[in-house]
């Protein structure tokens, strides 16, 4: 459900050149399923420039390849995915008329079950079968001119049934003489067109000027009205946060395999992933709002990609804040421990930097720090400020490239203050700042409390402004204060006894937590830089096939497997651990939180006992004798359901603790946190 890594690369090769080319294509595709071949024709009309050179990204596979150029044959150069025309003189500067015959193989393998779910696409960017086509834009399924700026005619023929989905606004499709004609028409710049093609059903609702659609294959049909009526919520929402609906259509396209992406003006998804009945509530809502910020006001991804950060929060957070105070604390807490869970010094990276996800480390510095930027921005500039620059930014840069420091710029004007030191900060420097809160005391002075005390930090300083709340038996007080430099002295005055001092108790500031306030969970796990997977004593030998599905799922990094005997304890020291199974030696657990109770046929959690054979559990506590590692447990109580448990506890990766019964989660939740540099207590007795 993201923005591919080849729009970030191809427009960063883009950007580097000069000025965009004006092209419009007229494209005719012609699609051979049992050959998984295409048969293209390209009537290209571009506006030239003075460089003498034309240069087209094509796929590397392309045969027969035929151009003409003002009706003429011409020939060209082919090499490594790039297809280049050298103009003459009076072609320089002007208006040509280009055709490209070709055709092409494209056969990627499409993933059946896939495990690891970190890239969307699961590596396929062009495939044709007659189940289904997916060409991701860059896979080179037609002439993209580089450095242009284009439109878009598509016909698409294919076998009778198979219908063609791309951007733009749908002309219909006809079937006839044993085939179906698709016609679409894309009269706004777009970085790069993908085509999906299916056997589809489709159905179609007004939302004012706007279709909304749906393109399912007929055993996911029944879900049409459902996501039909949430698009037109969105689009609505939207319109009225940022501006007019930028397209002339919205569909949600069922692939045939499992994807996840979002396109101008449509996303695709895999039919698992729409079955799911949170899709509708979520992640729906997060593509559309990348029709404004994304696919509407486009990415520099030479200055970094801020749209997923973006989208994150006012599709995703903005959903949390609006279900209550508590889900938005919850979420931006999450961001926190993601943040501290999964990015180390060493393979942490500034927001300017990031292009695209393809692993947990970019998704949770791509999304969630960048989130949270967006989320102190607002409190920094005020609520009208906020959504304001929002409305600015889509009105002035639609369908441009826009940059970090056009965002920074637009939130200055309505803002009305600099905002370079904050940008400078947060977008152009990698980390987050160590903070706490030391030397506390209150002093009672006849008839008030005194309370002092300083917020410290670790090198690099950062400055921000940071929310101290003071509870008392009667209420409390809160009070901000500029934080800059090492240390940074306050002080508070109560009528009553102090009982509790936080800072930042609303967790509106990005940081680096301290291990304290982390509870173990799957993600750190999957961010470990050296795990291994030890084989209980006791297992069943059946269950080491769902041991290594859960590994690979994971994405575990230079992982072991092991019998409990051959493990020493230097090397239990020295790594994390994963255990399948209920091991042998009582010590591995003995740092398991008082709510788990590990039997040899059994499991209990928070009081409720599993003792059915499709019964599983999976958590992660505190390592047994190395301070700052981990200890994970998988045990399936049986073979059944084991592998499709081991498959889906990724997806879990926020979560100390889970539990199965046959195949489907159950319960799951956080061991508690109890204590935090950033929380002072007295005692009532004081």
């Amino acid at each position: 459900m993201f923005l591919a890594a080849f729009l970030a690369l191809f427009a960063s090769t883009a950007a580097s050149q000069a000025a965009a080319l004006s092209a419009a294509h007229h494209l005719h595709i012609e699609l051979v399923p049992a050959e998984m071949k295409l048969i293209g024709r390209d009537d290209i009309t571009v506006q030239t420039d003075d460089t003498g050179i034309l240069a087209f990204r094509v796929s590397e596979n392309l045969t027969q390849i035929k151009v003409m150029v003002g009706g003429d044959p011409r020939d060209f150069e082919f090499n490594s995915g790039r297809l280049l025309l050298y103009l003459e003189p009076q072609e320089q500067a002007a208006e040509l008329q280009i055709r490209i015959h070709y055709s092409g193989i494209f056969d990627d393998p499409v993933p059946l079950r896939p495990v690891n779910t970190e890239n969307p696409g699961y590596g396929v960017t062009g495939t044709i079968s007659p189940k289904g086509s997916f060409l991701l834009a860059g896979a080179g399924w037609y002439p993209e001119l580089i450095n242009g700026q284009a439109t878009y005619r598509v016909t698409v023929d294919a076998p009778a049934g198979l219908i063609a989905v791309t951007a733009g606004r749908s002309r219909g499709h006809l079937t006839e003489n044993g085939k179906t004609i698709s016609i679409w028409e894309v009269d706004y710049p777009v970085r790069g067109l993908a085509l999906s093609v299916a056997r589809y059903v489709v159905e179609e609702k007004s939302v004012g000027q706007v279709t909304a659609a749906t393109y399912l294959l007929p055993q996911n049909q029944h879900l049409a009205a459902s996501y039909l009526r949430a698009t037109a919520g969105y689009i609505a929402l939207y319109s009225d946060l940022f501006g007019t609906y930028p397209f002339q259509k919205f569909a949600v396209v069922e692939n045939f395999f499992p994807t996840g992406f979002g396109f101008p003006s449509y996303t695709l998804m895999g039919g698992t992933v729409l079955r799911l009945p949170f899709i509708v509530h979520t992640s729906l809502g997060h593509e559309i709002a990348h029709c404004w910020w994304g696919n509407g006001v486009y990415v520099d991804y030479d200055t970094g990609n801020w749209s997923e950060g973006l989208t994150s929060y006012v599709a995703d957070y903005l959903f949390k804040e609006m279900k209550s105070e508590k889900a938005a604390l919850d979420a931006r807490r999450q961001w926190l421990r993601n943040f501290a869970t999964l990015v180390r010094p060493d393979n942490d990276f500034a927001l300017s930097q990031f292009q695209s996800r393809y692993n947990p480390v970019t998704k949770t510095i791509g999304y969630d720090k960048s989130a949270m930027v967006f989320h102190m921005i607002r409190q920094l500039i005020g609520e009208e400020a906020f959504w304001g620059s929002l409305r600015d930014l889509y009105r002035a840069r639609l369908f441009r490239q826009t940059s970090w420091s056009d965002l920074q710029r637009t939130f200055e004007n309505r803002g009305k203050q600099s905002l370079q030191n904050f940008f400078d900060q947060w977008v152009y420097r990698k980390g987050a700042p160590r903070i706490s809160l030391d030397a506390v005391s209150a002093n009672h002075t006849g008839n008030s409390w005194q309370v002092t005390g300083k917020i410290t930090q670790d090198l690099p300083f950062y400055d921000f402004s940071l929310t101290l709340a003071l509870e008392t038996g009667q209420q409390t007080i809160t009070r901000k204060i500029s934080v800059s430099d090492q240390v940074t002295f306050f002080e508070l005055n109560s009528a009553d006894p102090p009982l509790k001092l936080t800072a930042d108790p609303a967790n509106d500031i990005f940081r680096r937590l301290a291990p304290a306030e982390i509870p173990p969970a799957v993600n750190a796990l999957k961010s470990s830089s050296s795990v291994v997977t030890v084989l209980s004593d006791q297992l069943n030998p059946a269950l080491e096939k769902a041991a290594r599905t859960l590994a690979l799922s994971l994405g575990l990094k230079h992982n072991k497997f092991i019998t409990e005997d051959e493990l020493n304890r230097q090397r239990l020291a020295e790594n994390d651990i994963l255990i399948i199974g209920r091991p042998r030696s009582a010590d591995f657990l003995k740092n398991i939180p008082a709510a788990v109770d590990i039997r040899a046929k059994s499991f209990s959690l928070e009081k409720s006992v599993y003792d059915k054979s499709s019964d599983a559990f999976f958590g992660v506590f505190n390592h047994p004798y190395a301070k700052n590692r981990i200890t994970a447990l998988f045990m399936p109580l049986s073979t059944k359901y084991a592998e499709i448990v081991a498959a889906k506890i990724t997806h879990y990766g926020k979560y100390s603790y889970l539990a199965f019964q046959s195949g489907k989660n159950q319960a799951k939740g956080f061991w508690p946190v109890e204590q935090s540099p950033l929380i002072h207590e007295w005692d009532q007795g004081q």
